[in-house]
């Protein structure tokens, strides 16, 4: 049985890419930025560079509600098998499921 639900978020994605060692660039008012994260949270990400002009080590510090996308670069998360007795919760509006 598989959950066909996925809460994918802005915020997931990064954390995602930080557990994983893997680059990404977010969309910052019109503005690509790449590199790796370094850290995550609530509030913001800190973003890990190597700037293309000097070659040096470089970070920004980027506000989460100034971010309009992320960029992963690795395959998307696929549905995962749900575990044995574990059930999907129900779809539709609240008030179709109250019995």
């Amino acid at each position: 049985m598989y959950s066909d639900s996925v809460l994918y978020t802005i915020g997931t994605a990064l954390n995602r890419a930080h557990d994983n060692g893997v680059d990404v660039q977010i969309l910052v008012e019109g503005q690509w930025l790449t590199g790796r994260v370094a850290a995550v949270d609530g509030h913001g990400v800190v973003l890990h560079s190597v700037s293309a002009e000097s070659g040096a080590a470089e970070h920004s510090v980027i506000r989460m509600g100034s971010v309009s996308a992320v960029r992963v670069f690795s395959p998307a998360p696929t549905a995962q098998p749900l575990p044995g007795g574990v059930t999907p919760m129900p779809m539709g509006t609240p008030w179709e499921n109250v019995g």
